[in-house]
């Protein structure tokens, strides 16, 4: 089935836009994340910011807006056509995924430099043939910030179906040069190419499955390292 039109929708993003300061975003979708955040931005004594359609809470200040979403692409990618709407054309992804490669162990950052399309928002955007990626431009910035610390690159697998990760298709996967699976990416680097922003995520790996079975360290000492560092890269990219 095409689920792609090339009609003019019905619906408006605009009935979502908010007054935003400036142009710039920064989506997460777990508390701590959001956390670690707001201090690396020093945003704890930040007015909160407008509440748009997707998003459980989010802070700001005259440079930046920070968010923190419901997961998944629908709700995700819902939320990005709020920020865009509302005049936001620069936007980083700070995700949590699953590894399925063993390049990339939990505690380890990951950037995505493609995807593979398993949910269903993308395909609303973008042919089902077209490649989905991020800004190349804001990727190089981060990937300039990073400094000393290991960063893995490839591709990212999201999905609409957590619990349905098998090992033939991990495998298969891990084949291609997918390091991480999560359940967004694809979904927010097909709206941002669509709508012509800038766009492009940070990823801490939270989990393995590469090895036949789900190995959890989402509390791990160092997926907390991780996020930390990530929250404060980001900062240096935006500030």
């Amino acid at each position: 089935m095409n689920w792609l039109s090339n009609e003019e929708s019905i619906t408006e993003p605009s009935v979502f836009a908010v007054s935003l300061e400036g142009k710039t975003a920064v989506i997460c979708f777990a508390n701590d994340f959001y956390d670690h955040l707001k201090a690396a931005f020093e945003l704890a004594d930040a007015r909160d910011a407008p509440g748009i359609a997707g998003g459980l809470k989010g802070t700001m200040s005259s440079d930046v807006v920070l968010y923190h979403c419901c997961f998944g692409a629908p709700a995700a990618g819902l939320h990005l056509e709020g920020l865009i709407a509302s005049g936001v054309d620069r936007v980083i992804m700070a995700g949590s995924a699953g590894s399925i490669s063993p390049t990339a162990r939990v505690g380890s950052i990951v950037l995505p430099t493609w995807g593979i399309r398993e949910e269903g928002t993308s395909y609303h955007y973008l042919p089902a043939e077209t490649d989905c990626r991020p800004s190349a431009d804001l990727l190089q910035e981060i990937r300039g910030v990073m400094g000393l610390e290991r960063v893995s690159e490839g591709g990212v697998w999201t999905t609409d179906a957590a619990l349905r990760e098998t090992k033939e298709k991990v495998k298969q996967y891990a084949k291609r040069g997918v390091l991480a699976v999560d359940m967004e990416c694809t979904a927010l680097m097909a709206i941002a190419l669509y709508r012509n922003v800038q766009f492009a995520a940070v990823l801490v790996i939270t989990d393995e499955l590469f090895e036949g079975e789900w190995r959890r360290g989402f509390r791990s000492k160092g997926v907390e390292r991780a996020k930390k560092i990530v929250a404060e890269r980001i900062r240096r990219v935006l500030k």
